[in-house]
């Protein structure tokens, strides 16, 4: 075992008992990236350090253990920040991608906010209240621009792997979405052979929004996934509905945070149990407004 690792397995006990002891004041517990245990506390007094430096000596990590008292305008910053979150959560469902638990107390900042492709609006606000007290993430890329950000290196839409002749997809119906939104869509795949295969999914496929000229991928889905596993089977002859995701997010910051408005395609790879991963051909749809 390493030093750095019985330091982390020991920081616990230190953790535990200094929580005991603080109750609401504990903040924090990190171990940073030069190996030592810091411990963030509110109000954090010269008796806090001694008891504190007392718990490290009783974990056998006194040398590896570090106290900081919160620093108030972080505290104040977070206040205002839950109270913006809890009030976005219920008044703007949907804008709010990924936040902080808005609970009492103590973080550290920057406060990390992912909000929908389509919520500039709500950035703009955040960035302007908080600024550097929040970094924020729109759609997938980062609010405001960072100074000399170069675009990603987009890549091309993976190519078309399966048989037309054994495997037939298509959208089941037309499909139109607002920019910089997500929607679930029905997508029908039809097997023309004459054996079964199985589609594995986590309940839905995900799909990339590419260019129908270009074949470049230039947005998709920016959010976590669950990893269930559902299985799709489809004898011969039969057709399944499977659900599709689909987000207008832009990959690239030439077009903004959303694909824009137009006449786009959208691509989704699958694995099918035998371990061929496949993907649908260019599929049309339409991006709104």
């Amino acid at each position: 075992m390493t030093k750095r690792s019985w330091v982390e397995g020991r920081s616990s006990l230190v953790a535990q008992a200094a929580r005991s002891l603080l109750d609401d004041r504990f903040a924090e517990i990190r171990i940073d990236s030069d190996g030592y245990v810091v411990l963030t506390v509110i109000d954090l007094t010269p008796a806090d350090v001694e008891a504190i430096d007392g718990f490290a000596r009783e974990a056998g990590i006194a040398r590896w253990v570090r106290s900081y008292r919160a620093d108030p305008a972080a505290l104040a910053a977070w206040e205002q920040v839950r109270h913006e979150l809890i009030r976005l959560r219920d008044t703007r469902p949907g804008v709010l991608s990924g936040y902080p638990s808005p609970v009492p107390g103590y973080r550290r900042p920057p406060f990390r906010i992912r909000l929908a492709a389509y919520a500039t609006d709500v950035a703009a606000v955040l960035h302007e209240r908080f600024g550097t007290f929040v970094a924020l993430q729109v759609g997938a890329l980062p609010y405001p621009p960072k100074p000399g950000h170069r675009p990603w290196q987009l890549a091309e839409a993976t190519p078309l792997t399966l048989d037309p002749d054994d495997i037939q997809t298509e959208l089941d119906g037309p499909l139109s979405i607002h920019s910089g939104h997500l929607t679930r869509h029905p997508l029908r795949l039809t097997n023309l052979g004459d054996t079964e295969f199985t589609v594995n999914t986590n309940g839905h496929l995900t799909a990339s929004v590419i260019d129908p000229e270009s074949h470049l991928v230039v947005g998709g889905y920016t959010g976590i996934q669950s990893l269930p596993l559902v299985w799709f089977p489809v004898p011969p002859g039969a057709t399944v509905h499977i659900p599709l995701l689909v987000e207008t997010a832009s990959f690239d910051p030439q077009l903004g945070y959303a694909v824009p408005a137009g006449a786009w395609a959208l691509r989704a790879p699958f694995i099918l149990s035998d371990g061929r991963e496949l993907s649908t051909p260019p599929l049309p749809f339409t991006i709104t407004e």
